[in-house]
Parts: C-alpha cells; sequence; structure tokens
C-alpha cells in the first residue's frame, strides 16, 4: 500500500538539510509512540531522507507517518517526504483503537503470501517493546484504557 502522490515540484530544503542521505546507522530516525531504543526524544516532522520540512498541510499530514524501516542493528523509525518513500513490501499496523501505528517496510512487513498474515519476528519484538499488544492490534497509547 502506497498513498504517495508523484513528486512534488522542488521545494526550499529545511534550513538545518545537506545533500540527501541513505538511511544507515547514522542516521538520527525519531521514535513512534513509545520507541523502546530512544523513549521520549522529540520529534520533527523532516525527512530523514532528504531533510525537507514540509512545505504545505498535506506534506505535513504525509510527514506524519512513522516507517518502521530495517536499520544496521534492527528496527528504527523513519518519516519521509512524498518523494522519498522506501520500496518494497509495505505493511500499515493500525490501532484497533484509534487507528495510528507505523507502516512497516521491507522485511519488518507482513508477507502476503502467508496465509496468517504474521509480521516477522523483528517487527514483533520491537512493536512488543514499545509497547504494542499485538493480538489486537492496541498500541501503546490506547492498550492502558482497556
Amino acid at each position: 500500500m502506497n498513498a504517495f502522490s508523484p513528486s512534488p515540484s522542488p521545494r526550499p530544503q529545511h534550513p538545518g538539510a545537506q545533500a540527501p542521505r541513505a538511511l544507515d546507522s547514522s542516521s538520527a530516525a525519531r521514535p513512534v509512540m513509545a520507541s523502546p531504543a530512544r523513549p521520549g526524544r522529540e520529534q520533527s516532522l523532516c525527512c530523514d531522507q532528504c531533510g525537507q520540512a514540509p512545505a504545505d498541510p498535506l506534506q505535513q499530514i504525509l510527514m506524519s507517518a512513522v516507517w518502521l524501516v530495517p536499520g544496521p542493528t534492527g528496527p528504527t523509525t523513519a518519516r519521509y517526504c512524498r518523494a522519498c518513500p522506501p520500496a518494497g513490501p509495505i505493511t500499515d499496523l493500525t490501532c484497533l483503537r484509534c487507528g495510528d501505528g507505523p507502516l512497516l517496510v521491507g522485511d519488518l512487513a507482513a508477507d502476503p503470501d502467508d496465509a496468517d498474515d504474521a509480521l516477522p519476528a523483528a517487527a514483533q519484538q520491537w512493536l512488543t517493546a514499545a509497547g504494542w499488544r499485538l493480538d489486537g492490534p492496541v498500541c501503546p497509547d490506547c492498550r492502558p484504557r482497556l
């Protein structure tokens, strides 16, 4: 599932942005909800690929989506502008209560050919450590209300 439109016309980059960079161990990916790796870090909406800040309300909505992507030491989170979303299989994990949740990419996405549509073990471990209850699924923010 990829709800991104074609690339927009070039926009000014975020003032602190440098040349486009690949997502690797040196990139500062932000947590989704209660990240087990770095809880409580401040979130910004700059693209983790190109550094672009949202230029309009639609771009801000698109960049508020959190992506769970494979990283060199395990799953990590990232945000992308309309022009930079990762390719590959994508699973939209949605909380049954609030409708929020990350987009799981590549090796972290569920295999569409798998009959039970189970998430890979690395994604399950990360989400469980972040406070998700996967038998719902229910996010960490809604879990205490059950």
